[in-house]
């Protein structure tokens, strides 16, 4: 019954009083996820990210401490209710044992859609914290590589999710597979790409997929800006009691801005196609040949080779 009225309960609720309804219970909710039980938790935490709740868990545990938190709860536990505590804006200071904590969980909890939309949301926040990203281990930043399904911006998440300091982060990482998967999980008919984020994310589109090695890369960019503005033209025309929120936040006074964006990136992908098919028409087929027998893509820590034949035994 409990469950029951924390899966209802209104999310214009204010969330210091979602904090204190939640404050006992949480504690014995966290005891029995431990245990195996995690229906309790689990709705605390969809209580927790419902709109305007955001605040809720921050409040109850930042006041106490997490630490006390941490102690008591499974990796899984910690992993659900970090990306409710916002990294974004703490000092690593106050946040270092936290992470060090999140990251050993990471490291040991199965990989699920669930966990792995909690672990991207919290590695988004941490991007944004210049004083955070840089003690994140390169491998942990491949968790964008699962592609999550990222939650609507019902709470504004999309906007932020594509700033430019998030943009710049990703991109430093130097690995063309997780900058891709990043870019495909924020874009999103629910959201617009904020001034700030759009001409870093334009540069990125432009720089980092450009040329013959990044074709593969380049349609999967295309084919998620294909749905996005397939989806933006579908429901742009539709107005219905269901529809009101797309009413607004398409039809609207969003729908040009995100329109024209969304279809800027896919033009310059598409140039970026037609300049490598001229520079491969130019090429001897011999060095075609040998250039995808060697191709590689290199990470911080390793390279992954793609061969086109068999490489002989030595």
């Amino acid at each position: 019954m409990i469950i029951q009225k924390f899966n209802a309960m209104d999310y214009q609720v204010p969330d210091w009083q979602q904090a204190e309804a939640i404050r006992v219970p949480f504690w014995y909710a966290v005891h029995q996820e431990r245990c195996g039980d995690a229906s309790f938790f689990d709705a605390i935490v969809r209580l927790a990210g419902k709109q305007s709740n955001r605040n809720t868990l921050r409040k109850l545990l930042l006041p106490l401490g997490v630490s006390k938190m941490f102690t008591h709860a499974s990796p899984r536990a910690i992993i659900h209710v970090t990306p409710h505590l916002g990294l974004a804006t703490e000092p690593i200071s106050a946040t270092q044992d936290l992470i060090s904590e999140w990251l050993a969980a990471v490291s040991v909890t199965p990989r699920t859609e669930e966990v792995a939309r909690s672990v991207v949301i919290t590695l988004l926040q941490i991007a944004v914290n210049g004083d955070l990203w840089l003690s994140i281990p390169a491998d942990v930043w491949l968790w964008f590589n699962e592609r999550p399904s990222l939650p609507p911006p019902s709470s504004g998440d999309i906007f932020w999710k594509s700033r430019r300091s998030i943009v710049r982060t990703v991109r430093g990482l130097n690995n063309t597979e997780i900058l891709a998967s990043y870019l495909i999980m924020i874009w999103s008919e629910w959201g617009r790409i904020p001034n700030d984020g759009y001409p870093e994310m334009r540069t990125s589109v432009r720089e980092d997929f450009k040329g013959i090695g990044m074709g593969f890369h380049r349609a999967e960019l295309i084919q998620r800006l294909d749905y996005v503005l397939g989806e933006l033209d579908q429901r742009s025309g539709r107005f219905d009691v269901d529809n009101n929120f797309w009413h607004y936040k398409v039809k609207g006074r969003h729908s040009p801005d995100m329109w024209d964006r969304y279809k800027e990136l896919k033009r310059i992908l598409h140039k970026a196609d037609q300049e490598a098919t001229q520079v491969l028409n130019r090429m001897p087929h011999r060095l075609i040949f040998l250039g995808l027998l060697t191709s590689r893509t290199w990470t911080e820590s390793h390279s992954t080779f793609t061969c086109a034949l068999p490489l002989p035994c030595p």
